[in-house]
């Protein structure tokens, strides 16, 4: 078993991965210390007891966690082995039926320190589920309901299930436009922290409509320098009624606009002056909406924000909105790269998964 420390150097070298650096970015020794520092109190809690009030504590990792992961992005997927491995418990992770062919790289390139903490299968036994302490599970949330059914008394159990994301732009400026248009485009969607909706506040000079032909601009602009990965065949018929939907709505109403790539399915933008929160069809599509005086008009789906991206981004700002059901506002442009201390979802990554010892 190695000692902090040493998984602190295995993983900052991991990190240089090209897998790794694309989704999560490379990260230093000091930026894996002061995590366990931020949530664990001391960067050596794992290793040793340490003052805690008037107690010695002494954090206790998993000695082995299943990780459910989906197939939409190998992102969230990735970020949970990180943790797993930085804690140093043993980690089973249960590859979707599409694959993560990303994911199985980096985890190929591991050092055999971390790749004897790792193993991978296509289905899950009754072993596999006996043996976890804790389980994190990604994907939709009828598959984090059958999973749950499943969770154990003893068993720590994190569920990531249905989530989106929003931009609110007080600014409709060709600058929000490009920041929101790297937030809806990047990874086409297929993560919790893609933006499905950009609202506008039109209580300034700006129109949602004006920002509209922006946005479309800026996803033409994108998609030409990162051209989206290629469609199934059922991910273009979406595309492709989303977009006829949308066509006969806006010849029979002045409150419904589409603006599309041509030739192409690229991308897609649609205004409407309705309020409520829709979830796109993915591969980069987006409505642009008017910014309701009162946020409870998004309607139902907003209970399953998960990031609201903002620019400007003004923390007193930021506070007025935290009454949202979302867990994270952030300046519009970094909705999909998030800090290495952001909670998921609301959990600790690392706190959530430990247990703890005193003596005293």
């Amino acid at each position: 078993m190695t000692c902090t420390q040493e998984r602190i150097q295995l993983l900052t070298d991991a990190s240089k991965h090209p897998v790794f650096a694309q989704f999560v970015g490379e990260l230093s020794e000091d930026d894996l210390s002061s995590w366990l520092a931020a949530e664990l109190g001391n960067a050596n809690a794992l290793d040793h007891f340490s003052p805690h009030e008037n107690v010695q504590s002494k954090a206790i990792a998993p000695n082995h966690i299943l990780h459910i992961v989906s197939g939409n992005t190998p992102h969230a997927a990735i970020q949970s082995l990180l943790r797993g491995l930085l804690l140093g418990s043993h980690n089973t992770i249960k590859i979707p039926s599409s694959g993560s062919p990303d994911l199985v790289s980096w985890i190929d390139s591991l050092p055999e320190q971390l790749s004897q903490l790792t193993i991978t299968t296509d289905n899950l036994d009754s072993v596999d589920w006996a043996a976890a302490d804790a389980v994190i599970a990604i994907g939709s949330d009828r598959t984090i309901e059958s999973i749950q059914k499943r969770i154990q008394p003893h068993q720590t159990f994190i569920p990531h299930g249905h989530k989106l994301s929003i931009g609110i732009v007080t600014d409709a400026s060709e600058e929000a436009a490009s920041l929101a248009a790297r937030d809806v485009s990047l990874y086409d969607q297929r993560g919790c922290l893609s933006l499905h909706a950009i609202y506008v506040d039109e209580s300034d000079e700006g129109s949602a409509l004006d920002f509209s032909r922006l946005l479309a601009d800026a996803m033409e602009d994108f998609a030409n320098h990162t051209p989206p990965e290629p469609l199934t065949v059922s991910e273009a018929g979406a595309i492709h009624n989303f977009r006829e939907t949308t066509r006969f709505l806006a010849a029979n109403n002045d409150d419904v606009g589409l603006l599309e790539s041509s030739e192409n399915l690229d991308w897609t933008v649609v205004y409407q002056s309705s309020p409520t929160l829709e979830l796109s069809c993915l591969g980069r599509c987006v409505y642009v909406k008017p910014l309701p005086p009162n946020l409870d008009l998004l309607g139902p789906e907003a209970r399953h924000l998960s990031t609201v991206a903002l620019h400007p981004f003004e923390p007193a700002t930021a506070e007025k909105l935290s009454h949202l059901p979302a867990h994270r506002i952030c300046p519009l442009g970094q909705s999909q790269s998030p800090s290495l201390f952001w909670h998921h979802d609301g959990f600790a990554p690392l706190a959530s998964l430990v247990r703890w010892k005193d003596i005293g």
